[in-house]
């Protein structure tokens, strides 16, 4: 499975189903098959990675890091083992009903999967150090109730988010500001019919699949600004017929109404069609990620760097992001000792560096930071992340059933004209009741 599909899957949120594991809880003890000596590590550490060798930047880093650690520690053996995307939620499902798998799982954030599946993971408070706990971020993508404190499953490794991308000089033809910040989404709205009176498509879009939709609802409803909304999403007490959920989608059947999107939109992908119909001029804006696919790294090289401008969404001084994956330990683990000192090794400054500089990743460390010549686009978003607050990205709050369904799938018939929205959003909260613990 080649890197753009790997990533299609995961940041469309194509990832594990919203499950709580009954009776696999674990406890912090770590119970290990070291040799017994004080201090020593042995054994080995067996890793179940969605990543690894879709990804070869991220492969490079990961085979380095472990020969690394493999030398520093000699005792220890560490076998990393790629996990397609597509099925991996059946093997996670499994292992944890059998008390039989890998040490180190590597999970989506949030209720993707960590927050998921917490009730079979162990829990590292006890192992995270100060140190740990101070300079990395996102923790509140792997801690109960997406706290900044409490009790944390996983450590993240990171950092990813939604932003919008537009075209300078199109802008410019279409006589709309080259620097442009709006503050509502009628901002949005008004510079795209703008720029269709101008001749030029306002987005490049590829809905085939679904996808947009997941990301769209994402920012409609982080725009509302509303942190209590927010915290009863991630709780599940939030009714998906609530007209607070109708209006996160309103942004985007709003541009659809106004014949703001592609013909074609609904019959091609964004990841082959959509994102490389932006990097090669043919509209002015689109909604991607921070990095790894449909990001600055595939625009700038076509439109050039000065020419690639983003804004965030309107309304909030916020910003939504998430983690790019996080690293657990199942409480079935057989060398839970040694699996915590390859997590700490992963998760490490000179891991993230060799990550950030190697594998296109953005540092979820305060003690790292971005190449000096690093793209301007890298640098702005990074800054974000720092000087604003960061609330994890609606999405990742978001039950995987509701994801995969009415959402991806719903939405578009809502947007095609043949279903209503309050329909789609029956079927939304049928999908949260059927999954419910």
């Amino acid at each position: 499975m080649n890197w753009k599909s790997r990533t299609a899957l995961a940041l469309a949120l194509l990832a594990l189903l919203g499950l709580v594991i009954a009776g696999c809880g674990g406890s912090s003890g770590g119970t290990s098959d070291s040799d017994g000596s004080e201090g020593k590590l042995s054994g080995t550490v067996h890793i179940w990675d969605t990543t690894y060798e879709s990804f070869p930047g991220y492969t490079k880093v990961m085979n380095k890091l472990d020969a690394e650690f493999e030398k520093e520690n000699p005792g220890v053996t560490i076998e990393r083992e790629a996990q397609p995307l597509e099925t991996y939620e059946s093997l996670v499902r499994s292992a944890f009903a059998s008390h039989e798998g890998p040490d180190i799982m590597q999970m989506e954030s949030g209720a993707l999967g960590v927050l998921s599946f917490d009730q079979g993971l162990e829990p590292l408070n006890e192992r995270i150090t100060a140190p740990m706990s101070e300079q990395i971020t996102g923790w509140n993508t792997v801690t109960e109730d997406y706290a900044e404190e409490g009790e944390r499953f996983g450590v993240p490794v990171g950092l990813i988010g939604y932003v919008f991308y537009y075209n300078k000089a199109l802008f410019k033809k279409a006589g709309l500001p080259e620097k442009f910040e709006p503050k509502t989404w009628g901002d949005v709205k008004a510079a795209a019919e703008k720029l269709k009176a101008a001749g030029i498509e306002p987005f490049t879009a590829g809905n085939g699949e679904g996808y947009e939709n997941i990301w769209w609802f994402s920012a409609g409803f982080h725009s509302l600004d509303d942190p209590q909304a927010e915290k009863e999403l991630a709780e599940g007490t939030l009714d998906w017929t609530s007209p607070t959920v109708a209006k996160a989608f309103q942004p985007q059947i709003e541009m659809e109404e106004a014949g703001l999107f592609p013909k074609d939109r609904f019959s091609s992908s964004a990841f082959s069609e959509g994102f490389p119909s932006f990097a090669e001029g043919k509209g002015a804006m689109v909604i991607g990620f921070w990095n790894t696919a449909g990001y600055w790294g595939e625009f700038n090289p076509k439109l050039g760097e000065k020419n690639v401008g983003m804004f965030f969404t309107p309304g909030p001084e916020s910003v939504e992001t998430a983690t790019t994956l996080a690293l657990t330990i199942p409480s079935f683990a057989k060398n839970k000792d040694a699996a915590w000192a390859v997590i700490e090794y992963d998760s490490s400054k000179k891991a993230i560096e060799a990550l950030v500089d190697e594998a296109g990743f953005m540092p979820n460390r305060t003690d790292v930071d971005v190449p000096s010549d690093a793209p301007v686009q890298e640098t702005e978003l990074v800054d974000a992340a720092r000087e604003r607050e960061n609330v994890v990205a609606p999405a990742y709050m978001t039950p995987s059933p509701v994801v995969f369904g009415p959402l991806a799938k719903g939405i578009s018939e809502v947007l095609q004209g043949r279903i209503p929205l309050s329909e789609a959003q029956e079927q939304m909260q049928e999908a949260v009741e059927k999954t419910a613990p």
